[in-house]
């Protein structure tokens, strides 16, 4: 089990691209609450805005106003509501947790659950706090964490980047997510690049 992670790197079309091999500057709140995990995706884009502007866009960023229609029904589709509010509230609704914070850098969310239920809300655990995610361990079961990372470049930009990585407890949960990922797994990173191109086109107006 834990294997190699899947970066992958969006290229945005009002945005630099970056360079498949990119990855950040240092190491980040998500590596020290999940160094190992057993399936992810990361993408990143450089927006021409300093990292300031990029994080309150990401803050006030909301699905139903910034997200694109398709999102919004790729969500009903895994049988979810469309979250409304900002990403935070958003998150809270959906079970997720704020793990670690640091202002205007990074921010990391986590939930647990067995996501692959036919029931996906249904099946969700709201953790209260790193702590309890780094600790949880209930078998048959997962747990997922996505960052949001601001990180200046010389030149006055950000490179904006999100990953998403998920542990699965046991063998049973690895092979019920081993499934569930191959289904889910290109519609989750088609989310995240909308969910990218939406900070950067509200950072980009607010410029």
């Amino acid at each position: 089990m834990r294997h190699g992670r899947a970066s992958l790197i969006y290229d945005g079309a009002c945005v630099s691209p970056v360079t498949a091999l990119d990855r950040p500057s240092a190491d980040s709140l998500l590596d020290s609450l999940m160094p190992v995990f057993d399936f992810g995706h990361r993408h990143a884009i450089v927006v021409a805005a300093p990292p300031a502007r990029v994080a309150e866009a990401a803050e006030t960023y909301s699905l139903a106003t910034d997200g694109s229609a398709f999102g919004r029904l790729l969500f009903l589709l895994r049988g979810l509501t469309p979250p409304s509010g900002t990403l935070r509230a958003a998150g809270r609704a959906m079970g997720f947790a704020v793990l670690a914070e640091e202002p205007g850098k990074e921010l990391v969310l986590g939930v647990a659950g067995r996501f692959w239920a036919l029931d996906e809300r249904a099946n969700l655990i709201s953790l209260p706090d790193a702590r309890a995610f780094v600790g949880f361990s209930r078998p048959g079961h997962a747990k997922a964490a996505m960052s949001l990372r601001y990180e200046p470049l010389a030149d006055g930009r950000t490179r904006l980047s999100t990953e998403t990585r998920v542990t699965c407890v046991d063998a049973a949960a690895y092979r019920r997510f081993t499934l569930d990922w191959a289904l889910i797994g290109p519609f989750s990173a088609w989310l995240r690049r909308d969910l990218l191109s939406g900070i950067a086109r509200r950072a980009l107006r607010a410029a």
